[in-house]
């Protein structure tokens, strides 16, 4: 992850300095308007003094409400505050002209937008880190129809992957600050995916997501060894190595290029067909029946590939009709997406 300075970006900074500059100026000078008034023994209301200073910085040139025409100082203040009337107004133009033109305000509205959705979610997955591993992590979520934050660092790779992939929310910033993470809405997410460019920015980053939200389920990239016991024993679920998958899908490619073949193209089919988990709760209808009793093919399109006791650590691949479900026993499933969707009610 690239380091940026601690502050972030603020797109009205310079919009800011001009009106404040624009208010000391008003302000000041009608304070000065009134001592001259003093000092030539006039006695020029407040109000007057206001006027005169909104008049000259607006170059309007209405009237000489003070009757200024003859007192030297007075004069010369006039003429000054002229030439300052057109810096300041043309400063604070020049940087709402360049917001719009930029796009920078589209994009602050935009960014409002998103917050207020963010703070609407529950149950979603925030995605750290939009680069090569991100870009996929952030694709099959999209492809699935899940919820997703995504946070980075770079808006602009950020506006391009919404292009490409779809529609998803997202957070502009370093991902292992904690004013970011609870922008991204991680106090009701439910997962979150460490995929940032070091091995350290992720293991902070997986510490600080379990101390604000010690329920959600992290799983984090993790090259080093040394590194990856670490982020389990911070609090990660799982801890992915990108490098030692990419081995195994080389030979994979080499011994069993069909099997590879049928997998590329189910990842890549459009109807969303994928290997999902179902675990069977302990109020659901299906418990003490069987495989065969339950007869999942009559009430979706899938296929059950697996099964694993909530006592076992094993998997029993094929399971036989008569298999019988108890309570946090889990089911591996292979379908469409909204097939398997439509069964989730039934195991709740």
């Amino acid at each position: 992850m690239e380091e940026l300075p601690q502050y972030r970006y603020d797109p009205w900074r310079f919009l800011k300095i001009g009106l404040i500059a624009l208010a000391t100026v008003f302000f000041a000078s009608s304070g000065i308007y009134y001592m001259l008034g003093i000092y030539y023994g006039k006695s020029w209301p407040i109000m007057d003094c206001l006027f005169m200073v909104a008049i000259s910085i607006s170059t309007v040139g209405y009237e000489d409400r003070l009757g200024v025409k003859g007192l030297f100082a007075a004069e010369i203040f006039t003429m000054a505050l002229v030439f300052v009337g057109i810096v300041v107004p043309a400063f604070i133009v020049s940087s709402i002209t360049a917001l719009v033109v930029d796009g920078t305000v589209g994009d602050t509205v935009r960014r409002k937008r998103m917050n207020q959705e963010i703070a609407k979610l529950s149950g979603h997955t925030i995605v750290c880190g939009a680069g090569c591993v991100g870009e996929h992590c952030v694709g099959e979520l999209v492809k699935l129809g899940r919820k997703v934050v995504v946070v980075d660092l770079n808006s602009d790779r950020l506006k391009h992957l919404r292009e490409e992939l779809g529609d998803f929310l997202y957070v502009v910033g370093r991902a292992d600050l904690d004013e970011i993470l609870l922008e991204a809405g991680i106090k009701n997410a439910d997962h979150l995916i460490a995929c940032l460019s070091d091995d350290k920015n992720n293991l902070f980053l997986t510490l600080s997501a379990k101390v604000l939200n010690p329920n959600i389920r992290v799983v984090s990239e993790g090259i080093d060894d040394h590194v990856r016991k670490k982020m389990l024993i911070a609090g990660a679920a799982s801890v992915v190595s990108p490098t030692a998958i990419g081995g195994l899908r080389l030979v994979s490619e080499l011994i069993r290029p069909n099997t590879t073949g049928f997998l590329d193209n189910m990842l890549r089919d459009k109807t969303s067909v994928r290997f999902d988990e179902m675990t069977v709760g302990g109020a659901c209808q299906f418990v003490g029946k069987t495989l065969a009793q339950i007869n999942l093919r009559e009430k979706a399109d899938v296929l059950v590939v697996a099964v694993r006791q909530p006592d076992e650590e094993a998997f029993a691949y094929n399971p036989r009709a008569n298999f019988v479900l108890t309570p946090n026993c889990v089911l591996v499933l292979l379908g469409p997406t909204p097939e398997i969707d439509r069964l989730r009610p039934l195991f709740a």
